[in-house]
């Protein structure tokens, strides 16, 4: 007996440090949480469910580790604060816009009525969450979810428009729980499939694919440091010759959390990439500042949103 509890012991403090891994690992992923009310039959923004609904989606995502950001802070002094039924596009310019990297903006949407019993005088709820998430950057498409749809307690009657509010909101809030949770996994999910290899780094200091050999395949997230959400990026390569940029092209397809990529645009004196790395955008900058000096290039390299620029600069 003093043997099983001893494994069981053992067996639990290793869930709890995998939980914890876990939750470091979401750490890297930045979120912000909005409501989508521009349907009149949604729950306005200004409404005593909507907050509840709110607080209780942040906290569940919160408490799994991601990095969730208060929309009114953030937008504080850029965006009005009081307005609602605000559309997509709103929605969007506003995660754009706000000073802090935000990766994914989770946009969800309330649905709350009453129905009528047909012989009698009863009302029953009816509640439903549906929420989806997308790339701030590149506006790709991450996951979609939906709760409710199920029987609710009946109301009490007689309920007055508190009543209302409150029993509603009580069960909505806890829909909200269950929305976080289908989030958070679609999330994880997404930014770390399964097949990923360990990253590792290479004498020069870039972060590659596989072993430190230089000769290692690209892997994809789940090697260390691979836990951000798959971004796109604009590579722009300006006065380069052809046989630099194909240098190039085969140093960045090696590099630690590499997705694909794509030529866009190509000249003589330049080319234009649609990279994918569940790599951030600190790493990757470095990437390629560590690469120019590998090559033996003289060039600057210049971030923003989701466009990096890598300039030669020519010399006698």
């Amino acid at each position: 007996m003093a043997l099983f509890k001893r494994l069981m012991l053992g067996f639990a403090l290793l869930l709890s440090f995998a939980a914890v891994a876990h939750a470091q690992s979401n750490s890297r992923i930045n979120l912000l949480v909005m409501s989508d009310d521009a349907d009149p039959d949604t729950v306005p923004r200004n409404n005593r469910i909507f907050n509840r609904v709110q607080l209780q989606l942040s906290e569940y995502l919160n408490t799994r580790g991601f990095q969730v950001y208060d929309e009114t802070s953030v937008s504080l002094g850029i965006a009005p604060t009081a307005r609602v039924r605000r559309r997509d596009a709103e929605l969007i310019e506003i995660a754009r816009a706000v000073p802090t990297p935000v990766d994914a903006m989770v946009v969800y949407q309330i649905y709350a009525s009453a129905r009528r019993a047909v012989a009698a005088d009863i009302r029953f709820p009816e509640i439903r969450i549906a929420g989806r998430v997308l790339n701030v950057r590149s506006g790709q498409f991450i996951a979609a979810f939906e709760v409710g749809g199920f029987q609710l307690p009946a109301l009490p009657n007689p309920c007055s428009a508190e009543c209302l509010l409150e029993t509603v909101g009580t069960h909505s809030r806890l829909l909200a729980g269950d929305l976080g949770a289908a989030i958070a996994q679609k999330l994880e999910g997404f930014a770390r499939p399964s097949g990923g290899g360990a990253a590792a780094v290479g004498k020069d200091g870039i972060v590659l694919g596989g072993g430190a050999g230089g000769g290692a395949a690209p892997v994809a997230a789940g090697g260390d440091g691979c836990n951000s959400l798959p971004t796109d990026y604009m590579i722009q390569l300006r006065d380069f010759t052809a046989t630099e940029v194909d240098r190039i092209e085969g140093e960045f397809v090696r590099w630690g959390c590499y997705r694909a990529h794509r030529a866009t645009q190509t000249t003589s004196t330049s080319a234009d990439f649609f990279y994918t790395t569940s790599a951030d955008s600190a790493r990757l900058t470095r990437n390629f500042r560590l690469m120019l000096e590998l090559v033996g290039l003289n060039g600057q390299v210049n971030f923003s949103g989701n466009r990096v620029v890598v300039a030669k600069v020519p010399t006698r």
